[in-house]
Parts: C-alpha cells; sequence; structure tokens
C-alpha cells in the first residue's frame, strides 16, 4: 500500500532494522525493506527471519546476498543514489495528467515554533522531525507516531 509498517534508525543497520520492524511486526509480514547503507550478514538473517519480498539497499556485502539467496522468492534490489533529478511528479489522472512541483522541503528544528508554556526535550524535537518526515511520505489522512529513533505506530 505504499505506507511504511515502521521506520528506524540506528548505529548500525541491523539496529534501524529492529526498531522498524517493532513498530509492526505483523504488517511487515510479506513487504519491502529498504535501508540506506551496505546490508551486512547480521542484518541479513534478521530480515530472512520475517517472510520479506524484497529487500532494496544501495549496495550488499557477498555473506548478505548468500544468506538471501536461501530464500526462494525474495528479490534483492540494489539501487544507487539517485538523487532528486526531475523537479516534477506526475499522476495519472482521469482525463489527463497532474503535473506539480516536487516536496523536496526537509523541515529542521529552526523551522519550528514552540507556542505551549512547555517548550520541548531536545528528545521530543528530535521525535517530532522523525515523525514530521515520516509522515511526509505516507499516503492519505496519516498519523505517525513516533519517538527520536523510529516509529511506535
Amino acid at each position: 500500500h505504499t505506507n511504511p509498517s515502521g521506520v528506524g534508525t540506528g548505529a548500525t543497520n541491523l539496529e534501524a532494522y529492529q526498531r522498524a520492524l517493532s513498530t509492526d511486526p505483523v504488517s511487515a509480514f510479506g513487504g519491502i525493506v529498504a535501508l540506506n547503507q551496505k546490508v551486512d550478514a547480521e542484518t541479513a538473517k534478521a530480515i530472512n527471519e520475517v517472510f520479506t519480498e524484497v529487500v532494496v539497499a544501495p549496495d550488499f556485502e557477498a555473506d548478505a546476498l548468500e544468506i538471501f539467496q536461501t530464500k526462494k522468492n525474495l528479490r534483492v534490489l540494489r539501487v544507487a543514489e539517485t538523487g532528486n533529478r526531475a523537479n516534477y511528479t506526475y499522476k495519472q489522472i482521469s482525463g489527463g495528467m497532474l503535473v506539480q512541483e516536487k516536496d523536496l522541503y526537509r523541515v529542521s528544528e529552526s523551522d519550528l515554533q514552540f507556542v505551549t508554556e512547555r517548550k520541548p526535550t531536545a528528545d521530543e524535537v528530535k521525535s517530532m522531525l522523525l515523525a514530521w518526515k515520516v509522515c511526509k511520505h505516507v499516503k492519505s489522512n496519516a498519523i505517525v507516531f513516533a519517538n527520536e529513533n523510529q516509529t511506535l505506530g
């Protein structure tokens, strides 16, 4: 459905993957795992523990590829950094096409205004920024709960 079941950050791919998976391990069944770093064997083993249909990453260690080969219908995709070359997105609509500029803006702490009496802590700000980033990319009426390292729901 193109909505993430979970998003995680971490010092390693394994830590990020485990955080993402813990958001909703039931919905992750049969899903796609996307990573933004080279996949190592330890992370590959963890991914193989859950029925996964596709793993996407910029690169894979040889050991990780061997581990993934043990799964019959798993697709492993190496996707290079493409950047944001096109400035527009295109969507087909009935009778035509919708063309709009890509929303490439990234919200930062300097964009935030706190109007409550209690100001958020540094971790709360980090949590809000992660939730904002994820919410921008989910479909429909999105609600994202997050801490500073992962989505919670």
